[in-house]
C-alpha cells in the first residue's frame, strides 16, 4: 500500500487557516519549494496523520480536516476525518470502492466484520479521541484496518539536516528487535546497525559498497565500545564506527563529519528497510544537507535506484539546484503556496507543462526558479 494524495485543511474558517490542496505522489518524489512554500508542513501533516493512524498521540485541539488516497492492491483506498477540538467530528474508510468504516462525533458508528463467511455490519461506540481505524484494530475481524495500521508503523521520516542519532549512544552492543523504535530515526545508530547485520549475512559489505559508491572509500564498520574520561567506572557506551581505506584507526562516531554520518545513517537504515521487504513510505527532508555537490548528488541517485526497484514509496525534499538538475522532472513534486493555500505539481497532474519542458533545453532548475511547472509556455505567448 502507498500513499497517492493528501489534502489537509487546518483551522478552518479562520484567519491562521491553512490548506494543503490534493497533493498527489509518485513512486519517487522530489518535492521542491522556495523557503516557506509549505515543504516542511506538507511533511508534518503527512507525519501528524501517521501518529494518529498508529495511536502515538491523542487528537489535536486544534481544527482539521484530512483526505488521504491509498492505493493498495491497484485500488483506491479512501480515508476521511475531521476533528476539533480534541474530538474526532467524522470518519469515514472507503476500501476498495466498498464503504467499510464510518463514524459521528459522539464515537459510535459502524464497521464491516470479515471473521465470518459473509461480511457483517457490526455497530461499535469508542473513545472520541481516538481514530477508528486505531481503536478497532483486528486483523482477523477487521483486516483492512491491519494494512493501514502497518502502512502508519512502517513509515519512516529522516530529518537530513538534523543529526540522524550522531550524538546518540547505546549503553550495550546486542539487542532484540522488540526493543528498538526503528521511527525514531535520531535515535542511536547502533541497535540498527546491531539487528540488520545480525539478521542479513551481507549487510556489512552492502553498506561498505554503498558508501564508496557515493565517494567514502571504506574497509570496514561496525560496533565498539569506548569510554571518555568524564564518565564514571562502568558507564562505558556503545558506538559505530568505520575505517577508511589506508588509515588503520577506528573512526568513531562522533569523530565521522556530519555530512558522512548522515549518508551512513540512512544507507544503514534504510538498507535494512529494503531488506525487511518493507513496502511503506521513507521520507527524507533536506536530503543531502552538509554533502559536498558529488556526493549528494550520488547519494540520491542511489536512494532512487534502491527504492525503484523495491517496494519502498520515496518522498524526498530539497532546495539544492544540484540535486534538482540531477533527478528527472518526471519525479518532481513542486510546491507553490499562494497566501495559505498550498498546492503541489507533478507530471501526473500537469503532464502536458512537464512534457513540454523538455523542449526547452533548459536544465531542471530552470524548471523551477522561472515557475513554468504552474503555466508551460502560456506565460510566454501571452
Amino acid at each position: 500500500m502507498y500513499l497517492r494524495k493528501l489534502t489537509f485543511r487546518e483551522n478552518e474558517g479562520k484567519k491562521i487557516e491553512w490548506l494543503i490542496d490534493h497533493v498527489d505522489l509518485g513512486k519517487i518524489n522530489l518535492i521542491v519549494g522556495q523557503n516557506s512554500s509549505g515543504k516542511t508542513r506538507t511533511l508534518n501533516a503527512l507525519t501528524d496523520l501517521v501518529d494518529l493512524l498508529t495511536g502515538s498521540t491523542f487528537v489535536p485541539k486544534t481544527n482539521g480536516r484530512y483526505e488521504v488516497l491509498f492505493m493498495k492492491d491497484e485500488k483506491d483506498v479512501l480515508l476521511e476525518c475531521e476533528y476539533d477540538d480534541g474530538i474526532i467530528k467524522k470518519e469515514c474508510l472507503t476500501w476498495k470502492g466498498e464503504k467499510v468504516l464510518e463514524r459521528g462525533e459522539d464515537g459510535t458508528g459502524w464497521i464491516i466484520y470479515m471473521g465470518a463467511k459473509d461480511k457483517i455490519t457490526l455497530n461499535f461506540g469508542i473513545s472520541v479521541n481516538q481514530l477508528a481505524c486505531f481503536a478497532k484494530r483486528d486483523k482477523f475481524q477487521h483486516p483492512f484496518l491491519e494494512h493501514i495500521y502497518e502502512w502508519g508503523v512502517d513509515m519512516r521520516r529522516f530529518n537530513f539536516s538534523g543529526n540522524m542519532g550522531k550524538n546518540s549512544y547505546a549503553l550495550k552492543s546486542i539487542y532484540g528487535e522488540d526493543e528498538i523504535n526503528f521511527r525514531d530515526t535520531n535515535a542511536s545508530l547502533v541497535p540498527v546497525l546491531y539487528t540488520a547485520m545480525d539478521q542479513h549475512e551481507n549487510f556489512r559489505e552492502t553498506i561498505i559498497s554503498d558508501m564508496n559508491e557515493i565517494g567514502y572509500h571504506l574497509e570496514d564498520l561496525g560496533i565498539v565500545q569506548f569510554s571518555e574520561r568524564s564518565h564514571q567506572p562502568g558507564q562505558d557506551r556503545f558506538a559505530v564506527y568505520t575505517t577508511e581505506k589506508g588509515l588503520e584507526k577506528k573512526v568513531l562516531q562522533h569523530d565521522m563529519s556530519q555530512g558522512m554520518f548522515r549518508a551512513f545513517s540512512v544507507l544503514v537504515r534504510f538498507n535494512r528497510y529494503v531488506l525487511k521487504e518493507k513496502t511503506a513510505c521513507i521520507i527524507i527532508d533536506d536530503i543531502g544537507e552538509g554533502l559536498d555537490f558529488s556526493r549528494a548528488k550520488s547519494l540520491v541517485k542511489l536512494l532512487i535506484e534502491k527504492a525503484e526497484s523495491s517496494g519502498v514509496q520515496l518522498i524526498m525534499s530539497t532546495n539544492d539546484s544540484f540535486i534538482m538538475n540531477e533527478v528527472d522532472i518526471e519525479n518532481w513534486a513542486v510546491l507553490h503556496r499562494d497566501g495559505n493555500k498550498i498546492s503541489l505539481y507533478n507530471y501526473e497532474n500537469s503532464k502536458e507543462i512537464f512534457e513540454d519542458f523538455k523542449f526547452t533545453g533548459l536544465n531542471n532548475f530552470d524548471f523551477y526558479a522561472s515557475e513554468f511547472f504552474k503555466s508551460g509556455f502560456s506565460d510566454k505567448s501571452e
